[in-house]
């Protein structure tokens, strides 16, 4: 990821962040749900909880939920809602990538809904083009790798 989109991204997390007071973590993962980048307004005391272990999960669950929709025939997931005891979790798919928001129990949902649709494009534009390049950078080095050169220090 470049320096500048790293910035931006977290620019968007930072605005999303922001936008409400019941909003406690954004979190983008990719389609594994390997965190890229997270924002949060609270530090995270427990250490049985982390951000990375909350992207992981979320992403699991999303791609299950999706997993689950195409055999009903329903088609992939546009965005997903679980509701908690204590808060929800919104989890909105970003072409290549998947975008969370924890939040409060009370906040409303409309709001975040239109929260997600209004930075997805945006997001997704810049995933996009750090995803490319990551494949890229790991391609070369897999070739580098198994370069016939390489092999012969074995």
């Amino acid at each position: 990821m470049s320096y500048e989109d790293e910035i931006l991204l977290k620019k968007i997390l930072k605005s999303i962040i922001s936008s409400s007071a019941g909003v406690k973590y954004t979190i983008l993962i990719d389609e594994t749900g390997i965190t890229l980048l997270s924002q949060s307004k609270f530090k995270l005391s427990d250490d049985n909880t982390s951000v990375e272990k909350i992207g992981a999960i979320g992403g699991a669950v999303f791609m299950a939920g999706e997993e689950q929709g195409v055999i009903l025939g329903y088609g992939s997931i546009d965005l997903q809602i679980t509701e908690y005891n204590k808060g929800m979790l919104f989890s909105k798919k970003i072409g290549r990538g998947v975008l969370c928001i924890a939040t409060e129990k009370n906040i409303n949902i409309g709001y975040i809904r239109a929260v997600m649709k209004k930075w997805a494009p945006k997001l997704e534009k810049v995933l996009e083009s750090y995803l490319d390049i990551s494949e890229n950078v790991v391609n070369k080095e897999l070739k580098e790798l198994f370069n016939s050169d390489s092999m012969s220090f074995l």
